[in-house]
Parts: structure tokens; C-alpha cells; sequence
């Protein structure tokens, strides 16, 4: 049984270019956990946005895809992130290249920029309650560079898009006492067509 049965799904498309917003993968139990799990982690002053704008740091946990911590909620966090991502890009030979938690606070700087090309990027947003006024909105931009999509970090949402759209994570406002916790997933889309 397909993963995204159980989901509400949205698709915007930025010219030929796709952006999913999946809602319902994740019970309200699974999202606590995993927050609990980010924000236990040792995060490290070490992530940027481009090469242009590597004196612009913000707070960044790598995982080591050959080595994922024991407990069942990672694999499974993994695992359900996978098997949605292929599913929603069918066409493209996707291979997670890259696992990554970033903890953007206010006051942090986020730069527009791209992922992977030819890539696939799939953003889970961990904190299990998320205020409107917090802000923290994913911007997606036009080929024009004019902002066209903006996407709320509602907990446990998935968000799955194209890795050349130009895009920047948002910044938690003011009132948002504790950082934004998203992990990133990065596919590398491989030659040839898909395999299923």
C-alpha cells in the first residue's frame, strides 16, 4: 500500500518544476519523538547556503547516511521520507546522497539558493507546534526571481521539490522561542529511467 494514502497532498509547479507539500504521513507521536531526538543532537556552526555566502553560518547537524543512530525512529523517519519522495518523482532514479538537520533561530541569516542539480530535496519540519506569527515560511522563487510559493513549517510536514528551484528556509520571528528544527534529505536523481 502506497505511503501517501493516508496523506493530503498539494503540488505547485514553477515551470516545468515540481513542489509537493505533504500533510498526514506523520502521527502526532512520531513528530514529538523525533523532536525530542533533533534537539538532543550536537549541532555545529557549519552550514551555508552558497559558496558566495560561506561567512553566513547557521546551525547544522550532519548524519552519517552509513551509520544512522540505532533507535527505529530514524530508520523509519528515513525510510517513510524515501519511499514518498520516489513515489511523487517516479520518473527520476532517485539516491539519498545527503542527511542533514539544520536549527535556524531569530536573528540567523538564510540566502536564496539551489540543491542538487539534477536533484530532488525533501524538507521534514520536526517542531511539533508551530505558531503563524513564528514566521519560518520556505520561500520558492520564479525564474525571475520574484517569491511565488510560500510554505508554513507545519509539524510534521513534508515538503518535496525539484533542487534547482531557488528557494531559502525561513527564519523564525521574534516571538519563536526555540530554534527551527528541519531535516533535509538530498537526492541525487542518477541517468536512466527509473526502475518499479
Amino acid at each position: 500500500m502506497s505511503q501517501l494514502a493516508q496523506c493530503i497532498i498539494r503540488k505547485h509547479d514553477i515551470g516545468k518544476r515540481a513542489i509537493f507539500i505533504v500533510d498526514g504521513l506523520f502521527d502526532e507521536q512520531f513528530i514529538r519523538m523525533v523532536q525530542h531526538f533533533m534537539s538532543r543532537l550536537q549541532y555545529a556552526l557549519s552550514g551555508y547556503d552558497t559558496p558566495q555566502t560561506k561567512h553566513l553560518l547557521h546551525w547544522n547537524h550532519e548524519f552519517d547516511l552509513e551509520n544512522l543512530p540505532s533507535i527505529p525512529l530514524i530508520p523509519e523517519l528515513v525510510s517513510r521520507t524515501v519511499a514518498v519522495s520516489t513515489e511523487l518523482f517516479s520518473s527520476s532514479r532517485l539516491q539519498l546522497q545527503r542527511m542533514h538537520c539544520n536549527a535556524q533561530n531569530y536573528g540567523d541569516m538564510q540566502n536564496v539558493h539551489t540543491d542538487l542539480t539534477p536533484g530532488v530535496t525533501a524538507l521534514y519540519f520536526a517542531n511539533p507546534l508551530w505558531e503563524t506569527d513564528w514566521m519560518g515560511e520556505t520561500i520558492f522563487y520564479n525564474d525571475d526571481n520574484e517569491p511565488l510559493y510560500v510554505v508554513i513549517p507545519k509539524p510534521g510536514r513534508l515538503l518535496i521539490f525539484t533542487g534547482d528551484i531557488m528557494h531559502r528556509g525561513g527564519v523564525p520571528s521574534r516571538q519563536c522561542l526555540e530554534p527551527r528544527l528541519s531535516v533535509a534529505f538530498k537526492f541525487v536523481i542518477e541517468s536512466g529511467p527509473a526502475v518499479g
